[in-house]
């Protein structure tokens, strides 16, 4: 193939943001993350949290002890007359 990383870099889509021109960028500016809005955030911890309480539920048989079956009575009930 006669690609190379730095073509392949050079000819990818730049997502168009109106506020830069030609002549602004200085270079030394990282652009800021502005993050995820609040309604997103708590969304994703109310995933979380069911994702969390899924595995323990389905966890919960295999760490609780077997219970043994009841005794059979060794002597029949007597009958009341």
């Amino acid at each position: 193939m006669g690609f190379t990383l730095c073509s392949a870099m050079a000819h990818r889509p730049r997502p168009h943001n109106q506020d830069w021109r030609p002549g602004q960028d200085d270079g030394d500016d990282w652009p800021v993350d502005q993050g995820r809005p609040l309604g997103l955030r708590l969304l994703a911890l109310v995933g979380a949290l069911a994702f969390v309480m899924l595995g323990i539920s389905s966890l919960l048989p295999v760490l609780q002890r077997q219970q043994q079956p009841p005794s059979l009575p060794t002597q029949p009930p007597t009958a009341v007359s």
